[in-house]
Order: structure tokens, then C-alpha cells, then sequence
């Protein structure tokens, strides 16, 4: 058995590698060397973030007690990905166009540019994130106390649990709010992940490959085995096999790290055509070792052994002590790039849609006064990333850490889904309104929260025991369960079903019964026809604005020298000299897509909005 010091210091040489990595590849960008990190092979191992500690560890838990079943967690980016040309093209072509950083400022800025529709599905992302988060924390913990056990020493599992989170917030804090890019890209970032991404695939690999013609003795062995294990006797439930697919496929779409990568990260267009087959790839190899290890597991380990860890628990009974350290870095690069990427996204949400809004409103005169609004976002981002690890960590902590991975997963996946119904009737639907889209988001997020949130806590801790078994005010068809006395459904595609189902209800309906705003009206021509070029019109109109004061603002938040550069550009274009060009509409518009990339959509348009003072948007509609 390996050495509990030993496994910490090799665990620490690993971090430090991922520093160099991402150290080293900042360096490389910001000295305009790293073009060929902006490659379709970078790309695509980023998208290796969706493969977290569910996949590496969870996924044969999964198997051994569902069979085939695992197999839905990538048949649905899968499909997302073969169909790229449909919607992911679109949300990059969208993105690029709009400087979108997130999620919420894709939402946001669709619907009229909306700060509190923006805070609402930051608050939802986070809650939705906030289980996986968990899991991650849960999964790192499981696999150290496996070579704890029976060993003397000061970690208990909530020890682990909290340092783990500790350490994540500071590379995360370091290499994802060092300063603010336009773009909000962070190359060192995803240069570690697809080291990462390299790591846990050759690492759940070579355990695959060592369970097979090690432990197994061939492909023919394991073949009988798996013929002769209740796997092979599980029946397929066609119902949650089209849930699960689709909560998969929505999660990859919606995941806020997810949609960092895929879209924010996203450099060239192109590179979601090589991302088409090459990461469907990636989730093959991933997946093809799930069914035989979990097989062997079930077969030679002792009953009551966690199927969860039986990457890491079948080396170590064969004595193989390196294959067993290597699966444990596969499984922690898996849950850390998870985490540090969701962080990111989630800091970059809140600072963007919750604190500078409230900032802006707190200083009546907003950004036209003297303060460093730069300074105001990268603290918040570095708080808010404290707020969120710290949030996952609780969550371990209030829930036990006792649910399978795969469960927890699952809870995630269908919190963060609630966006579906609005990123695509944003992206596909003129007629969509901002009250439709918060009405949509409200119904899913409580929905989603009785039933199947609240419950994941276990009976008396958030939600009773009676409220469980007789429904809200003893009324039976409001059990979480059973809503509306639709019975037997299983508890997932059960949730599923009536969050989705009622959340696009409430957002056709409320679609159809309001009005679309001026903005609002403008951005869905925008974002309806992203792929029909042409100048754009945002109802800008000339005011009082000077160039300085623009030029003043824009270096507060985004920095002096690209402000300047910016500028400069902007001058040239119009003929002049120097770095003040005349503060045209055409202008106004270049720089709220430039400032919209550090500080979103809605909140560059506010700042712009309190400046020019002929604008047809005050801060006041935003909200």
C-alpha cells in the first residue's frame, strides 16, 4: 500500500506542474507566442472538462449498478456535437458578435440587455453548480481516504475535503483573475486542462488496460464475465435512458464551464468541426474500459466494496502501486479541472451581473466618477470564488457525502437544464420577451428545487419527512415525487419532465402575453440573424459624451493599454490622429462590445448608457 506522505508530496508536485503549465503558457500568450495553443487539439481536450470525477470515478459506479445506462452521459454531448452546425456554430457566431462571457451574459444581453435577468441565472447557475462542485469535493476525498485506511493521520475526510478547496481557490484565483482580457479568455487555464485531459484518459487507460490482460486474463475472459454478471441482465428503461440522454445533452450546453470552454474559449469557428468527431473520440476511450472494470470489480473485490472506487481499489488489491497513483492524479486532475473552470465562470457571472450592477446603483453616478472599476471586478471575482468553493464545500458537509456520484451528478445536470428552454428560444424565437424568460427560469428553478434539490439533502434537513411522503400542506398531488398524481415515473425523469415541461410553458406564455422592449427588440434581430452581416443598431444616440471621459472610463476597467489601443484603432478608422475619435453611435457601439467582454453585456451597457446622456437606455431598465 502506498504511503499516505507519499501520496500528498506526489499530489503536490502535480499541482506545481499545473502552475508551470499554466504560468508558462500566460507567458507565451501575453508575448504573442501562443498561436499554436489556439488549435483544434487545445480546443477539444478543453472540452475534456465535462469528463469531472463522475466520468473517471462515478462512471463505474454507474455500471455496476445500472448496466449500460453510464452510456447516456455521453451519448448526449455526443449528439450536441454532431449537431453542431445548428446551435453551437450559432452561440459562437453570437458570442464573438456580442462579447459574450458567460451564460448569463448570453441571456442577459439577449433579452433587452437585462441585469436582473442576468443576476437571476447567475443565482440559478450557481445553485445548479453548486452539487457538483460537491462531488468533485467528495470524489478527492473518497480516493485519499482509500489509501489512508488503516494508516494513522490528522486528515479526516473533512479535512480533505477543506484543504482540497482551499488549494483550488488559490490556483484558480491566481490563474483566472490575474487581470481582465476583452475576450475573457485565460490561456494558462486551459492549457493546464488539456494537460489534464491527457492525464485522466491515458490514466483510466492503462487501469483498463491492466483489469483486462492483468487481472482479467484477456478480452475472451472478460467477455464471459461480463455474460455471466447481473449487468448483462439489467434491463434498459426506455424512459430514463431518453431523460438522462437529454439531461446530459442540455448540461453540456448549459454547464456554465461547459459553455466557458466551448464558446467563450472558443477562438476559431472552425474548430467545432474538428471538435465534431474528434471529442466523440475522446468519450469512446473514455468509456471503453467502464463495463470490464466494473465486471472484474464486482467479481474479485470483497462484496460491500464501493463500486465508485474501483479504478483506484483493483490496483491496489494486485499490489500495483504505480497504476494506483496514476489513477489517483487521473481522478484528481478530473475533479480539479472541473472545479477551477466552474469557479472561473461562476466568479466571472457574479461580478459581472451581481456586484458591479449593484455597485453601479449604489454610486449614482456609476463609472463617471473617480474609482477603479477594474479593481472593483477582479476582487469580486476573487471573493466569489472563495463564496463558491466554499458553498461546495458546505454542501459535502450538509449533505453527508454519502450519495452515490452519479446521483449527485444528476442533481446538478437537471438544476442547470432549467436554461435550456431560454438560451434556445433566445437564439431561434424572435417573439421571446424578457418576462417570458424570467417567468420560464422562475417556474423551472423552483420546480427543480422541490423536487429534487431540497430532497437531495435527505429527509429533515431542508424539506420534511411528511412533506416527502403526503406532499406540501398534506396535499397528495404535490408530492415531489408524484406532482399533480402522475405516479411511477422514475425520481429523475420524473423531475425532469415536470421542471422542463412547466419551465417552457411559463416561458411561451409569458412570451405571448408581454411586450418586447425597444432593446429587447433590437437584440433579437441580433441574435436571430447572427449569421447576416451588416452594420447593427442599437439606438445609441449622440449625446454630450466626451472622448475623454469614454476614454477615462474605458482604462478604469479594462486597462490603459488596451483602452488606448482600442481608441487609437477607432481614431484611425475615422481619419483622425491620436487616440480620441468623435463619440459617434457607431463608436459608442465598438466600445460596448469591447467593455462588455470584462464586465458583460448588461452592465457596459449601463455605464455607457449613465455617459451618453442621449442614450435611450438608463441603467433604471436594465434592472
Amino acid at each position: 500500500m502506498l504511503s499516505l506522505d507519499l501520496l500528498i508530496f506526489v499530489s503536490l508536485i502535480y499541482v506545481a506542474f499545473l502552475f508551470g503549465v499554466a504560468f508558462w503558457a500566460e507567458r507565451a500568450s501575453d508575448a504573442g507566442r501562443g498561436g499554436w495553443m489556439r488549435t483544434p487539439l487545445i480546443y477539444t481536450l478543453s472540452l475534456s472538462i465535462y469528463c469531472t470525477a463522475w466520468t473517471f470515478y462515478g462512471a463505474v459506479g454507474f455500471a455496476a449498478r445500472s448496466g449500460l445506462e453510464f452510456l447516456t452521459i455521453y451519448l448526449g454531448p455526443t449528439v450536441v456535437l454532431i449537431g453542431w452546425w445548428l446551435i453551437l456554430r450559432r452561440l459562437v457566431r453570437i458570442a464573438r458578435a456580442e462579447r459574450i462571457t458567460s451564460i448569463a451574459d448570453l441571456v442577459s444581453s439577449r433579452f433587452g440587455k437585462s441585469a436582473l435577468l442576468g443576476g437571476f441565472v447567475t443565482v440559478m447557475a450557481v445553485v445548479g453548480t453548486t452539487p457538483y462542485i460537491a462531488l468533485q469535493l467528495q470524489s478527492v476525498t473518497l480516493s485519499i481516504s482509500v489509501f489512508a485506511k488503516g494508516t494513522q493521520n490528522i486528515l479526516s475526510s473533512t479535512n480533505i475535503a477543506l484543504w482540497t478547496a482551499a488549494g483550488l481557490a488559490v490556483f484558480t484565483i491566481v490563474f483566472g483573475t490575474r487581470n481582465l482580457d476583452v475576450n475573457e479568455r485565460h490561456s494558462g487555464v486551459v492549457m493546464a486542462i488539456a494537460v489534464e485531459a491527457i492525464v485522466k484518459l491515458l490514466a483510466l487507460l492503462a487501469v483498463g488496460v491492466f483489469v483486462v490482460w492483468g487481472l482479467a486474463g484477456g478480452a475472451g475472459d472478460v467477455l464471459a464475465r461480463i455474460d455471466a454478471s447481473p449487468i448483462s441482465q439489467w434491463e434498459v428503461s426506455t424512459g430514463r435512458w431518453i431523460g438522462v440522454t437529454f439531461l446530459s445533452a442540455a448540461a453540456f450546453l448549459c454547464l456554465p464551464r461547459m459553455f466557458q470552454v466551448m464558446v467563450v474559449e472558443n477562438s476559431e469557428e472552425s474548430h467545432l468541426a474538428t471538435a465534431s468527431w474528434a471529442f466523440p473520440l475522446y468519450l469512446l476511450l473514455m468509456s471503453l474500459f467502464v463495463i470490464p472494470i466494473a465486471v472484474v470489480g464486482l467479481d474479485i473485490l470483497p462484496a460491500g466494496s464501493n463500486p465508485d472506487l474501483f479504478v483506484l481499489t483493483l490496483p491496489l488489491s494486485a499490489e500495483q502501486n504505480g497504476l494506483a497513483m496514476l489513477a489517483f492524479l487521473g481522478g484528481f486532475s478530473s475533479a480539479t479541472s472541473m472545479v477551477i473552470v466552474a469557479a472561473i465562470a461562476l466568479s466571472t457571472m457574479i461580478s459581472n451581473h451581481i456586484v458591479t450592477p449593484i455597485w453601479l446603483r449604489a454610486r449614482g453616478q456609476g463609472a463617471t466618477i473617480s474609482g477603479d472599476v477594474r479593481s472593483v471586478v477582479l476582487t469580486s471575482r476573487r471573493i466569489s470564488i472563495i463564496g463558491i468553493l466554499t458553498l461546495g464545500y458546505l454542501y459535502y458537509r450538509i449533505s453527508g457525502g454519502g450519495a452515490a456520484l452519479a446521483s449527485i451528478g444528476l442533481i446538478s445536470f437537471a438544476g442547470v437544464a432549467q436554461i435550456l428552454p431560454v438560451m434556445l428560444g433566445g437564439i431561434f424565437w424572435q417573439g421571446a420577451t424578457k418576462i417570458g424568460a424570467l417567468a420560464g427560469l422562475i417556474c423551472g428553478l423552483v420546480v427543480w428545487s422541490y423536487t429534487m434539490f431540497l430532497p437531495s439533502f435527505g429527509p429533515e434537513v431542508l424539506i420534511s419527512q411528511e412533506t416527502i411522503d403526503h406532499g406540501l400542506w398534506g396535499l397528495q398531488w404535490l408530492r415531489p415525487t408524484a406532482l399533480f398524481g402522475i405516479q411511477g415515473l422514475d425520481p429523475v425523469v420524473h423531475a425532469v419532465l415536470w421542471s422542463i415541461l412547466l419551465n417552457s410553458f411559463a416561458f411561451v406564455a409569458g412570451s405571448i402575453l408581454s411586450r418586447p422592449s425597444p432593446l429587447e427588440r433590437v437584440q433579437a434581430v441580433q441574435f436571430i440573424s447572427a449569421f447576416d452581416s451588416g452594420p447593427s443598431a442599437r439606438g445609441w444616440q449622440r449625446g454630450a459624451t466626451d472622448a475623454e471621459d469614454l476614454l477615462s472610463m474605458a482604462q478604469r476597467i479594462i486597462g490603459a493599454a488596451q483602452a488606448q489601443n482600442l481608441f487609437r484603432t477607432a481614431a484611425q478608422r475615422q481619419g483622425k490622429q491620436g487616440y480620441l475619435p468623435d463619440p459617434t453611435p457607431q463608436f459608442l457601439e465598438t466600445l460596448e462590445r469591447g467593455l462588455a467582454g470584462s464586465v458583460g453585456a448588461a452592465t457596459a451597457h449601463a455605464m455607457l448608457g449613465q455617459m451618453a446622456g442621449g442614450s435611450s437606455v438608463t441603467v433604471e431598465d436594465l434592472m
